[in-house]
């Protein structure tokens, strides 16, 4: 009768140890998983649907592929928090938007090397380094009107070249 308790034991600690990390993990559409097997190191590549995940044995992680938006908070407006300033020296806010998404291609290296908030981790330090830069080089006149579009040109190609270096 004890064997019998101690396998009733067993069958409702693995039930509950299932109920709480269930071995199935959806994978939305639009997003990729990327499951690290612990023991071998390798690294799977899941689209849309379910993904087997034994704890202890797989690290998972689930990635957008699809567009993603960052507009900082900072510098929007000119006597607010961290505004950016001209070569003159005066401060100005500036409403801007960065769009980004993870290069499929290389979405199992992302999953390993950047961290889980890839937006406030890498894009807003990167976007606030370059926007800062660059309009530092030039008037409140220019950044304005008349060097608008050499000076969006500047910050995409900046960023760009940037970011995919990270596999974005």
């Amino acid at each position: 009768r004890l064997w019998m308790l101690g396998w009733l034991a067993a069958g409702a600690y693995s039930m509950w140890a299932v109920a709480t990390n269930p071995p199935l993990l959806t994978v939305e559409p639009g997003a990729v998983a990327v499951r690290t097997n612990q023991w071998s190191g390798s690294v799977d590549r899941f689209g849309d649907g379910s993904v087997l995940v034994l704890p202890g044995l797989h690290h998972v992680r689930t990635l957008s592929l699809r567009d993603q938006s960052f507009k900082p908070r900072q510098g929007r407006q000119a006597n607010g928090e961290a505004p950016f300033q001209s070569i003159e020296g005066l401060s100005l806010g500036v409403d801007l938007a960065v769009r980004y998404a993870i290069d499929p291609q290389r979405v199992a290296q992302v999953a390993r090397t950047l961290p889980p908030d890839i937006g406030r981790d890498v894009v807003e330090p990167t976007v606030q380094g370059v926007v800062y830069r660059v309009f530092s080089a030039y008037t409140v006149r220019e950044i304005f009107s008349t060097r608008r579009r050499e000076i969006q040109q500047a910050i995409e190609a900046d960023l760009t070249a940037r970011l995919r270096t990270d596999g974005l």
